[in-house]
């Protein structure tokens, strides 16, 4: 009965990990820090503080 939330857990962080992989973290100070705090916190940081693409494409 625990091995499924546990691997809900794995694969939200896995999919943060992969989400984070082209910031200054990187896909592996992504995956630590998600399974540390939580896939959804660190993914809304992400969200949050990621450039905007016009932003980006601008320079």
């Amino acid at each position: 009965m625990v091995a499924i939330p546990i691997a809900i857990y794995a694969l939200l962080c896995l999919l943060v990990a992969f989400r984070g992989r082209h910031t200054q973290l990187g896909f592996l100070g992504t995956l630590i820090a998600s399974v540390f705090l939580t896939p959804i916190l660190v993914f809304l940081a992400l969200v949050l503080l990621s450039p905007h693409p016009s932003d980006v494409a601008r320079q």
